[in-house]
């Protein structure tokens, strides 16, 4: 049995079903994660896409999340910055257009590193375990991971390793789904049309580890980083599995509200889709 990544406890209570593999939830401190067994360094998540990406979700329809994050954290003129689990290198890429800032990228898929090389012309981006990349202590302002630290099983050691890529006051970004939005939404996809073996409800092969805000705080914590901060970015837009451009505005619509309801609650409140913080190593 899988215990809590936070506090070791093997107490847990289920919370969502999906096709045979249970979600729970730390009976002592609240963590929920898969009880999927997921290999550590898990390469098939870009390897097992059709030869073809999908560049109207990968490329247009984050160009807005990306410009977002570029206004919110990148004010300062120049800087290092080190995307983590960089994928096709869009995010890269868009740092690299639209600022003076130095952006390197790591991607355990090499499939996805080719593509990243080829067809964005990025020479900042490489392949492999960003552990093993021998990378230079102090040396990077800001480390992104955009929807990767819900798929490590066990992320304090990459959390502690990218600490001593920072430089003191570094920011690390994390982005992950929302998980209290997240499981209100697949129960709702259940009510409404029963469990059905072709929908990844949440993911539960993939996303092994599933945070709220306090728990991906306190991953953070336990990992050296300070001074946790939540924000409501721009959303993705699109919609997977819908070509509708009513759905965008809906979803676009949801953000604005989710964004007033966060600012009047003083970040207390947060119905966001998803999860957008920032953590400080200290000085």
């Amino acid at each position: 049995m899988k215990s809590c990544i936070l506090c070791q406890s093997s107490e847990s209570s289920t919370v969502f079903n999906e096709n045979g593999i249970p979600i729970v939830e730390c009976k002592s401190c609240g963590h929920v994660y898969s009880s999927f067994e997921q290999a550590e360094h898990y390469e098939g998540y870009w390897d097992g896409e059709d030869e073809s990406y999908d560049l109207e979700w990968w490329d247009k329809a984050h160009r807005g999340i990306y410009k977002d994050f570029i206004q919110t954290y990148l004010k300062a003129k120049q800087g290092r910055l080190l995307d983590v689990g960089c994928g096709l290198g869009f995010f890269v890429k868009a740092v690299q257009e639209s600022t003076s800032w130095e952006a390197h990228g790591y991607e355990i898929s090499t499939r996805a590193v080719d593509f990243a090389k080829k067809e964005n012309k990025l020479t900042t981006v490489h392949a492999g375990l960003v552990q093993d990349s021998g990378l230079p202590t102090n040396s990077f302002d800001v480390i992104t991971l955009w929807d990767v630290i819900e798929h490590i099983p066990k992320p304090h050691f990459l959390l502690q390793y990218l600490f001593t890529l920072l430089k003191p006051g570094g920011i690390l970004f994390l982005q992950t789904p929302n998980f209290p939005i997240q499981l209100a939404k697949a129960k709702l996809k259940v009510t409404l049309k029963g469990m059905k073996p072709d929908v990844h409800y949440l993911e539960a092969k993939d996303h092994v580890n599933n945070y709220k805000m306090k728990t991906l705080a306190t991953l953070g914590k336990q990992c050296g980083f300070t001074k946790p901060e939540y924000k409501v970015l721009m959303p993705i837009l699109s919609v997977a599995g819908s070509k509708s451009q009513l759905a965008v505005y809906a979803k676009l619509g949801f953000y604005y509200l989710t964004k007033l309801i966060f600012a009047l609650s003083f970040g207390t409140i947060n119905w966001n889709n998803t999860l957008f913080l920032t953590l400080r190593k200290p000085d």
